[in-house]
């Protein structure tokens, strides 16, 4: 075999190397929670069958029913734990000196069970607590995947 065969060969020889590990590399990516989306949070007074907002809204009375936070998952692996928080930040005396400012009122969990996108929802409900008013001010909804906030959303009660 000749000098020109050989390096043909071991030329060749390398750049099947080369994209078989580009190959391995890029086609053995598997979701994580870093390269996750949370996306499109709303609040609503109920949310559709397919959990997307119905009559989305920043702004509810003291005696709603509850309020609905719908929001789009996208590319987070199957078995990541997603988490909302609903918080009172503020803005009624009454209720800060009983409970103060930034008060995680709510903590709901979930588990990821499908690959790809969709709409899920939460809802933070004053049902079984007849006559119950929510105290005026501003609340938050934080939501994580696996321990990383991924978005927020905010809205008042008056």
């Amino acid at each position: 075999m000749n000098n020109y065969s050989k390096s043909y060969r071991l030329a060749l020889g390398i750049a099947i190397v080369l994209i078989l590990a580009t190959v391995l590399v890029t086609g053995c990516r598997k979701a994580s929670v870093s390269s996750g989306v949370i996306s499109e949070i709303s609040i609503s007074t109920a949310v559709d069958s397919n959990n997307r907002p119905i009559n989305p809204t920043t702004v509810f009375s003291t005696d709603a029913e509850g309020f609905y936070c719908s929001f789009k998952v996208s590319g987070f692996p199957i078995g990541s734990k997603l988490q909302a928080q609903w918080i009172y930040v503020g803005g009624d005396p009454e209720a800060e000196m009983k409970i103060g400012k930034n008060y995680a009122a709510e903590m709901q969990t979930a588990t990821i069970t499908t690959e790809g996108q969709g709409y899920t929802s939460t809802v933070y409900s004053a049902a079984g607590m007849p006559d119950y008013t929510w105290p005026k001010g501003d609340y938050k909804v934080v939501i994580s995947v696996d321990g990383q906030e991924k978005g927020s959303t905010t809205f008042k009660v008056q």
